[in-house]
């Protein structure tokens, strides 16, 4: 048996029931919390952690990363839409991509991830030339949980946009649910960290047939889905030209419920949030994509107010361009009460709760985690506040989401295993990935005839 002990530490619990514990303390025994509270007994432990200088949340957990994006942070201008940063840039670099340089884009990924106490994570558009068991066997690796999801198409296109996919990135649908499948025997519900999903390419790039197939091997299986949808106009665009609504459109093809998770949400209207809040159906809220990209800010206060679960993603490398959920929380913050002209529009309780509890039901594991509570499964983030912008700590909780960054994490613990201790991560090969990153953006804007920008 393992056993590890925070004491007396601000805990914020992200539990309705008791969410803040102030001078508190956690104690675990193998991948369980077993106890949680101000005058938890005096326990001895094989690892301490002394919280005085420290505020301890739930593991965050991120519900849209691009994994084979880590290795194209900066290599895309910042200056482009959506349309052109995809067709110019990202789908040439991705359509590049081999397995090597997918190893280490996957590797630094994750590194970003648990440094800055990411614990779970939503996967997408895992393409079958990245090399998609190798991908999974990096992420098993690394400690962390994970529904990864397999991409499926039969259409080169995007939204209106017709023939626009890199020739590199079209894949047979039929290699794509054999994928699926191998995958999900071989890896789903392993050590109940990893889960095998569906990722299918945006409407216009998927045949209304094929969304068919995907509910029913998803309903069959007990998967999930994860996609992006209403982002900018252009998709808006796509569904009026089928007399149609995002919502209404998935919900005909059966394509809502548990489990499935629509990335961005920036143009839905409010009929598609009742539609999806009244059939479990969640939505990954990125802001700093939407705003790079100038798609738009999502109406996240309207969603929540309709009963929609919004969770929280950062989107990928040359979107955002970090992996970093604290830094997305105060953006999050931001971006409601000015668009809404209203500052109580949503609060700090809120957010943190969209970055964890929210985003363990969107996975489909809030049973076990996503807040701190006896019985619940060790997933843990702690981050230090003896640090300028963390002065004075009265509200530390506020002060971590508009000071703070993920790099004030000093230790992730899932499943009971600490992934980063002391401020060391234990799961992925730093100097592996640093050795390697630059020489493999190079190649890969090499080889896809781009040229460095600025």
């Amino acid at each position: 048996m393992t056993s590890v002990l925070i004491k007396n530490a601000f805990i914020a619990t992200a539990d309705d029931e008791q969410p803040i514990i102030r001078e508190g303390s956690i104690y675990v025994e193998d991948d369980r919390i077993v106890e949680i509270g101000k005058n938890v007994k005096s326990k001895s432990a094989e690892f301490v952690i002394d919280g005085k200088d420290r505020i301890v949340l739930p593991g965050l957990i991120n519900t849209h990363v691009h994994l084979a994006q880590g290795i194209l942070r900066g290599l895309v201008p910042d200056n482009v839409t959506l349309i052109e940063w995809l067709r110019d840039w990202v789908w040439p670099l991705q359509g590049n991509l081999d397995e090597n340089i997918m190893d280490i884009s996957t590797k630094l990924t994750l590194l970003e991830m648990i440094n800055t106490c990411t614990s779970s994570f939503v996967a997408t558009s895992i393409n079958a030339r990245y090399g998609v068991n190798r991908v999974v066997e990096n992420v098993y690796r690394s400690g962390m949980r994970a529904a990864i999801g397999k991409q499926i198409m039969d259409i080169p296109g995007y939204a209106d946009h017709p023939q626009m996919l890199h020739q590199g990135l079209i894949e047979d649908p039929q290699l794509s649910l054999k994928l699926f499948n191998d995958l999900f025997s071989k890896w789903n519900g392993k050590d109940d960290r990893i889960w095998i999903w569906f990722s299918p390419r945006t409407p216009g790039a998927v045949s209304d047939d094929l969304f068919r197939t995907i509910a029913q091997i998803v309903k069959e299986k007990g998967s999930g889905v994860t996609m992006h949808l209403a982002e900018v106009r252009d998709d808006i665009r796509y569904f009026s030209g089928r007399g149609t609504t995002p919502g209404k459109f998935l919900k005909e093809l059966g394509m809502v419920g548990r489990k499935y998770v629509y990335v961005h949400g920036v143009w839905l209207n409010e009929e598609d949030m009742k539609i999806f809040a009244s059939t479990g159906t969640s939505v990954s809220h990125n802001p700093s994509s939407n705003c790079k990209l100038g798609s738009g800010i999502a109406p996240v206060t309207k969603m929540l107010k309709n009963g929609v679960n919004v969770a929280l993603g950062t989107d990928g490398g040359p979107s955002n361009d970090d992996y970093d959920l604290i830094r997305e929380m105060k953006l999050v913050l931001l971006l409601q009460k000015v668009s809404t002209l209203d500052p109580q529009a949503i609060d700090v309780f809120t957010v943190l709760k969209m970055a964890t509890y929210n985003g363990a039901k969107a996975m489909g594991i809030e049973k076990d985690v996503g807040m701190l509570k006896k019985g619940m499964k060790a997933d843990i983030a702690v981050f230090n506040t003896r640090a300028p912008h963390m002065f004075p700590r009265l509200q530390p909780l506020s002060n971590l989401m508009y000071s703070g960054t993920g790099n004030d994490c000093t230790d992730l613990i899932v499943d009971g295993k600490f992934l980063k201790k002391e401020g060391k991560v234990l799961t992925v090969d730093e100097e592996e990935v640093y050795e390697k990153a630059d020489e493999y953006a190079a190649e890969l804007l090499s080889r896809s005839g781009l040229k460095y920008w600025m």
